[in-house]
């Protein structure tokens, strides 16, 4: 169906307790002198669950800490989505407003696109009720965050692989990619292990795998 990720499928649950078991720990570690901004993209984004929910975490996460020490300094994240579907934007964009929080979703960048891609990001942008979408601006396009998730599915998540590395942190920054078949792992593995250290499966459900890296 339209915008895919309920939160139901093993791969979205694998995704979903990455992101927020990172996050959570983002947290622990970011001074209280330092901006505090965890920055998160959702790659492949969907409906929007996977960066509502490492918004969700942050929210939350400020009003505990609010009540407890009013003074303290909150912490902050910037969460992004690209996503080649323009309807899952339009979705994505209304999920996180009725979960209020902060997610701004985007088209891929024309340049990091193959053929089939470019295509269906093309013939998005020339519909009129897609105006008001944009892609990725240069400002928020670079390798700057320290967290990516991916829940797509193993072939594009390989020919992807240059182009998301491209978003992480390096050194540092972690991936949890999932949409993966346990007989499929080792071509995402393979296709990873250039741009990130460590990179294994880190969790199955149901058939399904979370595989995880930290960039080089």
């Amino acid at each position: 169906g339209i915008a895919f990720g309920t939160g139901e499928h093993p791969t979205t649950r694998l995704c979903l307790d990455w992101v927020r078991d990172k996050v959570e720990l983002q947290l622990e570690n970011t001074d209280d002198d330092d901006d505090g901004t965890i920055r998160f993209v959702d790659y492949g984004a969907g409906s929007g669950v996977l960066g509502i929910a490492a918004a969700a975490v942050v929210r939350d996460h400020n009003q505990i800490k609010g009540r407890k020490q009013p003074s303290d300094t909150k912490k902050s994240i910037t969460t992004v989505g690209v996503e080649i579907d323009a309807d899952a934007i339009h979705i994505a964009d209304d999920n996180a407003k009725k979960n209020n929080v902060e997610m701004k979703n985007y088209l891929p960048d024309i340049e990091s696109l193959d053929g089939e891609a470019l295509s269906v990001v093309l013939r998005a942008m020339q519909r009129k009720r897609n105006q008001g979408i944009q892609t990725l601006p240069e400002e928020l396009n670079g390798p700057m965050y320290d967290l990516c998730a991916a829940n797509i599915l193993a072939a594009p998540l390989v020919n992807l692989s240059p182009v998301i590395a491209s978003l992480v942190k390096s050194p540092g920054g972690e991936i949890g990619l999932s949409g993966v078949l346990s007989t499929q792992s080792a071509s995402v593995v393979e296709a990873y292990s250039e741009f990130f250290d460590d990179v294994k499966v880190a969790g199955e459900d149901g058939g399904w795998v979370l595989i995880t890296g930290k960039r080089k």
